[in-house]
């Protein structure tokens, strides 16, 4: 089968999927650079030199931000297994104050979210990531030299800073490289970073604990920030090697590295085009007026609030789940090694429910069904959270912990195929991981230290954020497809001339 990219005037439909967005309207002649050279009035390639082109992508760019990722989740995520090895007693801060420094991390995310988001626009997403994940890679390697409330604080706001721009950054890479059809797998396949993260974060602590005893210039936690900042500062310099910027700038910063042929950089372009018109420029400028459109369109902010509730109850076992652990009578190493179990859970059902959401093209029941089981785990966590059973108190915990993660990747992706320009789809992907930071900021504060060692409290407003996260959810399904039927009642009762028909265009909302 042989796909075609007409490069002549003239009403062409784009295809798509029902479920997806999809726009008709007038095609005009390639602009981008990479097409000059096509001979004739259209450009013509074959489904297997688009999976060659794609496997590309997958092998070499997604693997690239999939290991930024990992490294991102380290440098904020070590601090729960710090807690397992002192660090409150080390540092000199109590329990609360430790939360209020998570706060204070999430809260330097979300004020300079925007901004960096308009500085990625501004100087290349691919510079400015590739330096962020340098810059937290530094931060997170010296805050293993903290000491007291002051510096304590002092970390994690710059660890915030340095952060604020990876995630919507890096989604926005992959949304210029992949079709909207191809966009859950891979935006899910990035979120697993996250997701393998905690699955090996209590196993690299399992390892790097020990050191204190063997190298006693430093205390074991000392020990994990050093060597997984480390890490981070080895992909950094592997993004400013080797990640290509676009598909119209398809070579990496520094070396002169050409992944595709140029007859495939031209069908990398093309393919992009085909799926919709508005990647035909090489870049998008943010303006004021995409900003306050952006926030004023009021559909964009159920996807918000379901982020926000999601993460919130995902933060605050993600912080205490190694402490949780061992507060069921396991011992420090035990507990590290077994609050790994819950992210390779999160890896399963994020890679399955991404795939099964590319293969059917639906996004809303998708995330219904993953909200409805952590509701569901965490019903049964909390009647059992008196039980003397550690193991079923362990089981529950990491399955609510596991079943947290696959709904917000896919929620991503619902959220990105209802934007209608690259602009409002890079400041609302701002706006998503925003309302992340805000529920993680709220999940710092939900088990504080006068509801130890059993957080009755603040298991039932986790609870309860999870089931206004799944009600919210069923309502944005229920009015995305009241929209579309109003959208094709409107067009069938539409009498337009032919003109009109060429300038009218068609909005279909992502279900």
């Amino acid at each position: 089968m042989t796909s075609v990219l007409h490069t002549s005037q003239g009403p062409s439909p784009i295809p798509g999927s029902p479920d997806e967005k999809s726009l008709v309207g007038i095609e005009t002649p390639l602009s981008s650079a990479s097409l000059e050279n096509t001979s004739g009035n259209e450009l013509t390639w074959t489904e297997v030199e688009e999976r060659a082109v794609v496997r590309k992508i997958d092998f070499f760019v997604l693997p690239l931000l999939f290991l930024g990722f990992y490294v991102f989740q380290l440098e904020r995520g070590n601090i729960s297994n710090a807690l397992t090895d002192g660090f409150l007693k080390s540092v000199g801060i109590t329990q609360d104050q430790f939360n209020t420094g998570q706060s204070l991390l999430y809260l330097g995310i979300i004020l300079l979210e925007i901004p960096s988001n308009y500085m990625l626009q501004r100087v290349g997403p691919r510079i400015w990531i590739s330096f962020q994940v340098l810059a937290f890679g530094l931060v997170g390697t010296l805050q293993a030299f903290q000491k007291g409330y002051g510096g304590y604080l002092a970390t994690r706001i710059m660890l915030g800073v340095t952060e604020c721009g990876y995630i919507p950054g890096a989604l926005f890479i992959i949304s210029t490289f992949y079709k909207r059809s191809e966009l859950a797998t891979r935006n899910s396949i990035f979120f697993i970073g996250n997701g393998l993260a905690t699955a090996t974060s209590g196993l690299l602590a399992y390892a790097i604990l020990p050191m204190g005893t063997r190298y006693p210039q430093h205390k074991g936690w000392q020990w994990l920030m050093i060597v997984e900042g480390c890490m981070a500062l080895f992909v950094a310099v592997l993004l400013l090697l080797f990640l290509p910027a676009s598909p119209h700038t398809p070579t990496s910063l520094f070396l002169p590295i050409r992944l595709w042929s140029p007859r495939q950089e031209e069908i990398l372009v093309a393919r992009m085009v085909k799926d919709d018109e508005k990647n035909k420029r090489s870049s998008h400028q943010i303006t004021i007026k995409d900003i306050i459109g952006t926030l004023s369109n009021w559909r964009i902010w159920p996807h918000v609030l379901i982020a926000i509730c999601l993460i919130s109850q995902t933060g605050a076992l993600g912080t205490y789940g190694p402490s949780l652990i061992k507060g069921f009578n396991f011992d420090t190493l035990t507990a590290n090694a077994l609050s790994s179990v819950s992210g390779w859970i999160g890896l399963v059902t994020t890679a399955s429910f991404g795939f099964f959401s590319d293969r059917t093209r639906i996004r809303g029941p998708v995330v219904i069904t993953g909200l409805t089981l952590v509701w569901a785990f965490w019903v049964a966590f909390q009647q059992k959270s008196l039980s003397t059973d550690r193991w079923l108190k362990y089981g529950l915990q990491i399955m609510v912990q596991g079943f947290s993660i696959p709904s917000h990747p896919i929620n991503a992706t619902w959220l990105s195929l209802n934007c209608k320009s690259p602009q409002e789809r890079s400041i609302a992907m701002a706006l998503f991981i925003m309302a992340a930071n805000s529920g993680a900021l709220v999940g710092s504060q939900l088990l504080r230290g006068d509801d130890a060692p059993l957080y009755k409290r603040g298991f039932k407003v986790c609870l309860c954020l999870v089931s206004l996260g799944l009600l919210t959810s069923i309502i944005q399904h229920v009015q995305y497809r009241l929209s579309n039927r109003r959208l094709s009642r409107r067009k069938e009762s539409q009498v337009e001339s032919l003109e009109e028909q060429v300038e009218h265009v068609e909005w279909k909302y992502t279900i």
